[in-house]
């Protein structure tokens, strides 16, 4: 005989158990299910349309801002004081910012900070913000030089890190770095040679410490010439390894580098800052003496007032 198929019980888990649940279930049940099913749908319903209407509405604005062709200008969110009008203006040409660039266009931002970012005088960029009047506004920091050099027949100037950077008309004093600079890198590079680091150190100190004090006590302005020949005294051992000069040639005879100094039996940097100023403060001007004597470490002869 042939076996009869086992009929296949249609439980809760058949096809129609939905269908007889809400015809044999508790009315109640049924009227809660279908409100909160309701409300679903309305919510589903209104993120469908808020998402359609969102759309249009980017849609809108871009072709607005077509129509509209607004020109774009570039300016920087902060001016150093130092930074001259043609600095300022170069810095903001070299976005690459186009008068008629699409506002809305979301690569611009990248495209402008890459174009930034190969300007030597741009040490750190912070925030590039588009505005929808056109303007674009540059948060960034300028790298400010401390020294200049004359190189082949033009001035480039330095910033305390060592960059090297073309000139621009900057406002406030610059020393002028002497010594071995064949090597000096072209702008937008920074400096490899040990002495001109050496000396970079000791203005930015002297730098940093000269704009903390009130204007009469900065000597920042009478330094004319620093002169790394010597470093290390690789030239005249018995001489100093950075000097320092005035307008006037006086001489200040700073010595080793930053951190070098106990090799050679040398006042700290501190000690001779110290030194410097007092100098300084004595007369109101370091050209009132024959030189301005920084290295020793004895009490007795650390005195930089001496005239002889």
């Amino acid at each position: 005989m042939g076996r009869r198929k086992a009929s296949r019980k249609r439980g809760k888990d058949g096809p129609n158990w939905l269908k007889r649940w809400w015809q044999d279930g508790d009315p109640q049940q049924r009227k809660v299910v279908a409100l909160w099913l309701g409300k679903f749908l309305i919510v589903i319903g209104i993120i469908a349309v808020a998402g359609v209407g969102l759309k249009y509405l980017e849609g809108y604005v871009k072709d607005v801002n077509r129509q509209r062709q607004v020109q774009l200008s570039v300016e920087l969110a902060h001016t150093p004081a130092w930074a001259g009008p043609e600095l300022i203006e170069q810095v903001c040409l070299s976005t690459g910012v186009k008068s008629d660039d699409f506002l809305l266009n979301d690569d611009l931002v990248k495209q402008w900070a890459a174009h930034l970012s190969d300007n030597p005088w741009v040490k750190e960029i912070h925030h590039i913000q588009k505005r929808y009047d056109g303007r674009i506004v540059i948060d960034c920091e300028l790298r400010r030089p401390i020294a200049m050099v004359r190189q082949h027949n033009r001035n480039v100037f330095v910033d305390s890190q060592g960059m090297v950077l073309p000139e621009m008309e900057v406002y406030g004093h610059l020393v002028q770095l002497q010594g071995e600079l064949s090597r000096l890198p072209e702008p937008g590079h920074i400096v490899s040679s040990k002495s001109v680091k050496a000396g970079l150190d000791v203005l930015n100190l002297i730098r940093q410490v000269d704009e903390q004090l009130p204007g009469k006590e900065r000597l920042w302005s009478q330094l004319f010439v620093m002169d790394v020949s010597n470093y290390e005294g690789r030239v005249d051992k018995s001489r100093p390894h950075l000097r320092l000069y005035t307008k006037n040639q006086t001489e200040i005879r700073w010595g080793a580098a930053l951190g070098r100094e106990r090799p050679y039996y040398e006042a700290p940097p501190k000690s001779k800052l110290a030194s410097l100023y007092r100098a300084f403060k004595q007369t109101g001007s370091l050209d009132h003496y024959q030189y301005v004597e920084l290295r020793d470490l004895r009490k007795e002869r650390s005195d930089p007032l001496r005239r002889g």
